[in-house]
């Protein structure tokens, strides 16, 4: 029995360091990617542009949207978003 709870026990410690592991491993490098993005709408808002992008939303769409925005820099076009 002692071994059966500690055989779950260190599964769920598993379980958990797996996690946040992933979780570092993906949201990281998401949030580095998507700092230029946020710092630029963040400078269109100030301006009176792009007022709908300072709503809330998640951290998929706006990797979605800086991708948009980082393809108009490199292709020099307005971005649609």
């Amino acid at each position: 029995m002692l071994v059966a709870i500690l055989f779950v026990l260190k599964l769920v410690v598993f379980a958990l360091c797996a996690g946040a592991a992933i979780s570092i491993i993906v949201f990281v490098p998401l949030t580095i990617y998507a700092i230029p993005y946020c710092l630029w709408v963040g400078h269109q808002h100030t301006i009176g542009k792009h007022k709908d992008k300072m709503q809330k939303e998640g951290i998929f769409k706006t990797a979605r949207n800086a991708t948009i925005l980082y393809k108009s820099w490199i292709t020099r076009k307005e971005p649609t978003f």
